[in-house]
């Protein structure tokens, strides 16, 4: 919980936050003053007292007044700045983690708990400052003074003062921390709910998805259900403080009364401090929520920020050194190895690998076809060489050059693929073009689907590659689909060319020619195919065959 707390103290540096603590106390203070001037000017008015010295409560009372209004003000406005002046950082910072661990391999249930902790953690690190840490430090520091005004009329007091405080700042903070870990396992559990059910949406449609819409419904219940739940019971400690908060007023009333009795405490003292001590603990009346907060950012902390000073290092570390990856113009003395694997082992879920050493060398010009039953893993194996999950075990190396070794996106600018199911765009041939590949020029782009035997579709399409393909280019036949996921793999200059499944949903007519063609295009390119095929008519033209068992 320390380091949580120290995490996010890091996220605005002090010369930020000193001035908004400071205002804020200022004005707190003010607010106080304000109603203790009234209290004075009140009490005072009815003993007849000369109008100059009246003149000093009114003056006190404007002068408290108008400094509230600037200090909230410049409150609100130095910690809302404080605050959103980070946020874009802190979401950035979020979205690179993001980026680098998903998809996620356990799938959905875990991807339900990361899109909780991006979408409510980024909210929760930034209203720490403005909601969890400016407002318990100023009641904190203006009770101390409190207390400390108390402690010569009544040592008691002085004394029950904190010590509720210290109440008003522990049981919300225990009690959110029950509530939050709950909320959160429950709000993952949703949003896992929603995001399986968005993905076979389509399918639900055809097959009915009445059964489906009851258990996502269930548990949207649920959830709503549990936060029912966890606001009634905090409804329910917030009136219990706020009876604790009346019984100190009394108790504090029955201690001083003696004292105004003694002559050593007037009554307009005690009706000033009453009001004062009144309007602190309508104050006290923020730290439930401002405690609530805390424990939401402290856990938001400890999922997302690593270690104190992350997002710093981050910002300020310096740029990776550049390694030269192979290239298709590559002088050629012996042939060169582009790609090596060596022992690699992958699985999903722990003690239930996919494939076990599994090794693979690939020379330039060395087409490949990698082959195996459904099953097998040839697609997972497809994301493991673009870098899309690493190995659990085993390396991986381009040019002789271990990936570890090489800058972030090495494999993606070695290795050009589209692996079978990846998204297409809905709005064009173009847009998926400028999606997947910006810098290919109109050229490159129309040459691209020539290769991948799509010059027909594009010309019967009614604005050729402007139109409209549907959400997740539905208005695509299966093989038109397959061969615009090649396309785009062809529009690029990497070396290596890795195909899944380029000839399936053809008919042998097609898939001989898109094969035709795309043995032209490496050759005459320099490039090398590393295609995964269950057609075995077309092993014979490969130089090498990997085949996975199962």
């Amino acid at each position: 919980m320390t380091s949580g707390f120290f995490r996010l103290l890091a996220l605005v540096p002090p010369r930020t936050l000193a001035p908004v603590l400071l205002v804020s106390l200022l004005a707190l203070s003010l607010g106080l003053g304000l109603l203790g001037c009234s209290a004075w000017l009140i009490a005072s008015a009815a003993l007849e007292l000369p109008l100059y010295t009246l003149a000093l409560g009114i003056t006190g009372v404007r002068a408290c007044g108008i400094g509230r209004a600037v200090f909230r003000y410049l409150e609100r406005f130095l910690s809302h700045r404080a605050a959103f002046s980070g946020l874009t950082r802190i979401r950035l910072f979020l979205y690179d983690r993001a980026a680098a661990l998903l998809p996620l391999r356990s799938g959905p249930a875990q991807q339900g708990a990361l899109l909780y902790d991006l979408i409510q953690g980024a909210d929760d690190l930034r209203d720490f400052f403005v909601r969890a840490l400016l407002p318990p430090v100023a009641i904190g520091l203006v009770t101390g003074a409190f207390s400390a005004w108390l402690l010569p009329l009544t040592a008691v007091g002085a004394l029950l003062l904190p010590a509720l405080l210290v109440l008003h700042l522990c049981l919300p903070f225990v009690a959110e921390k029950r509530r939050e870990e709950a909320s959160r396992a429950q709000d993952a559990a949703y949003r896992t709910e929603l995001l399986d059910t968005e993905a076979g949406s389509d399918e639900l449609i055809a097959a009915g998805s009445r059964g489906a819409i009851l258990r996502l419904d269930a548990s949207a219940q649920a959830l709503l259900a549990a936060d029912t739940r966890a606001a009634d019971r905090a409804a329910a400690l917030d009136a219990r403080t706020g009876i604790a908060d009346a019984a100190l007023l009394l108790t504090l009333l029955a201690l001083l009364i003696p004292h105004v009795r003694g002559g050593s405490l007037s009554g307009i003292t005690l009706a000033v401090l009453l009001l004062v001590l009144q309007a602190l603990l309508s104050a006290w009346g923020t730290l439930p929520d401002a405690m609530r907060q805390l424990r939401r950012s402290l856990a938001a902390a400890q999922h997302l920020l690593p270690e104190a000073g992350a997002m710093a290092a981050a910002s300020t570390a310096a740029p990776p050194q550049t390694h030269a990856l192979p290239s298709a113009q590559e002088p050629a003395g012996a042939v060169p190895v582009l790609l090596r694997a060596d022992h690699l082992s992958f699985s999903y879920t722990d003690g239930v690998p996919i494939w076990e050493n599994l090794s693979l060398t690939l020379h330039r010009g060395q087409h490949t076809a990698i082959i195996g039953a459904s099953g097998t893993g040839k697609t997972t194996l497809a994301l493991v060489l673009l870098g899309v999950w690493a190995p659990d075990r085993g390396t991986l190396s381009l040019g002789g050059t271990s990936v570890r070794d090489l800058p972030p996106g090495a494999l993606t600018r070695a290795i050009a693929g589209l692996p079978q199911g990846s998204v297409l765009f809905s709005r064009s041939l173009r847009e998926n073009f400028n999606r997947y590949r910006p810098e290919a020029s109109e050229k490159e782009l129309l040459s691209a689907l020539e290769t991948a035997c799509l010059g027909d579709v594009v010309h019967a399409l009614p604005d050729g590659i402007d139109t409209p393909l549907g959400a997740d280019a539905s208005h695509l036949s299966g093989g038109q689909r397959n061969r615009l996921l090649t396309a785009l793999a062809l529009a690029g200059n990497e070396p290596i060319l890795l195909l899944d499944e380029p000839t399936a949903g053809l008919d042998p007519v097609t898939a001989r020619r898109l094969m035709d063609a795309l043995f032209a295009h490496a050759n005459a390119t320099g490039k090398t195919l590393l295609v995964i095929t269950h057609a075995q008519e077309l092993l014979p033209r490969f130089a090498q065959v990997l085949s996975l068992a199962p």
